[in-house]
């Protein structure tokens, strides 16, 4: 069992926590985290994109010139795809890029992410983050404090932190039940309080085993 140090927001030690193998010192399966990338993203995209093909754009449907006598070549309408104005051929159309990911390989990847941090020396673990206002100076000061300025901060719900990191370009809050692949990644440096490290070993844990 890994342990590590808890800090205080001014980056001195407080204590120890132990945590689990399973969940932070997991065997790198590199393939796994680039699956789990590749659905985050595809499920984020949009799909919103949308053109005309040759049946919807608006025209005439007139043959624009005689098919004989012109020597050129003939053309049957002014809304075809080769046709300055018209429609386009296999338009892309509205879709849903997401699919289903196996449970299990979510979870696993989630432990390799957070392995991976903690074999980097990426992972910070905090007593806790309680700011006494809203103030976006404050956060990013504590993370300077922890030499953490570009991070993924994870905590329980947190009102004060959460609007205080809201317009920090290089860090991003999120609450340990939304901790995913994709962000742990996107960031140099994960910092979770105790109690969030703890509760989300505690998960993962009961659903390896379910």
């Amino acid at each position: 069992m890994p342990a590590l140090d808890v800090v205080n927001l001014n980056n001195e030690k407080v204590g120890t926590v132990d945590l689990n193998d399973e969940v932070f010192n997991a065997p790198i399966r590199r393939h796994l985290l680039t699956e789990i990338v590749h659905w985050q993203r595809a499920c984020k995209r949009a799909g919103t994109q949308s053109a005309l093909t040759k049946a919807e754009v608006n025209g005439t449907t007139k043959k624009p010139f005689p098919q004989k006598g012109r020597g050129m070549a003939r053309q049957g309408s002014l809304k075809n795809p080769h046709q300055i104005g018209g429609g386009v051929a296999f338009a892309p159309k509205p879709r849903d890029y997401s699919y289903k990911m196996p449970k299990a390989k979510k979870r696993a990847a989630l432990a390799i992410a957070l392995s991976v941090r903690l074999q980097e020396n990426s992972l910070k673990i905090i007593d806790g983050f309680s700011l006494p206002e809203i103030k976006t100076k404050a956060a990013s000061a504590a993370l300077r404090n922890l030499n953490a300025e570009k991070a993924l901060v994870v905590d329980f719900a947190n009102a004060n932190l959460k609007k205080s990191m809201k317009n920090l370009k290089n860090a991003k809050f999120i609450e340990e039940a939304g901790v995913n692949v994709y962000d742990i990644l996107n960031y140099p440096v994960l910092m979770m309080t105790k109690q969030a490290a703890l509760s989300l070993q505690e998960r993962l844990l009961g659903e390896a085993s379910a």
